[in-house]
């Protein structure tokens, strides 16, 4: 899944876990938190600019290892920081916090493992779990291959485009995730 739609679902999870928890936060409290929440859900993700460094570019080479093998994309490690957060707090918004570490990187790993995978295992298994396997065609990975010496805005356009085509399920999931958290967005800043 792309940046945009983790976000959203963090946002979304941040949203749905202060509504049910009753914490009696404040509200700058809780959009500070709505905040956390769509930044934790990106989160995972962070590790993607290891490669661009590697690379000196904001592109993504399919010949360099899979980011989802590194130790930051394992479910286990965001729920023990998570979990820790939660203990050691002392006051409902550190506890909230804590909740969304976990909560909200659990999430984008839900995501991921629609058609991309995660190692729900590690450090077990390195086995990469996932509902739909992505078949990736040789002329996809060409495709991309072959942007990677064009400019910046061409790699990313062929990017998307062949990403659209490869992950429609995936693809759907971002859409409906963003459409949602800009609506609930702007309902909730109308009070």
């Amino acid at each position: 899944m792309l940046p945009p739609g983790h976000i959203a679902a963090g946002f979304l999870t941040a949203k749905a876990l202060l509504y049910f928890s009753h914490t009696g936060l404040s509200q700058p409290q809780q959009n500070q938190l709505l905040w956390w929440g769509a930044f934790f859900g990106f989160a995972p993700d962070l590790d993607t600019f290891y490669w661009f460094g590697k690379s000196k570019a904001f592109k993504i080479d399919p010949d360099q290892q899979n980011h989802r093998f590194f130790f930051t994309h394992a479910p286990v490690l965001w729920l023990i920081v998570g979990l820790a957060i939660y203990l050691i707090a002392g006051s409902p918004f550190w506890k909230t916090f804590g909740l969304l570490v976990w909560l909200c990187s659990w999430v984008h790993f839900l995501l991921d493992s629609i058609q991309y995978g995660v190692m729900w295992l590690w450090p077990a298994k390195k086995k990469v779990y996932c509902l739909l396997p992505v078949i990736e065609a040789e002329p996809v990975d060409g495709k991309i291959k072959e942007a990677l010496k064009k400019n910046f805005f061409s790699y990313w356009i062929t990017y998307i485009k062949e990403y659209s085509k490869g992950l429609i399920i995936t693809l759907i999931c971002e859409f409906i995730l963003v459409i949602s958290t800009i609506i609930i967005f702007f309902l909730s800043t109308k009070h």
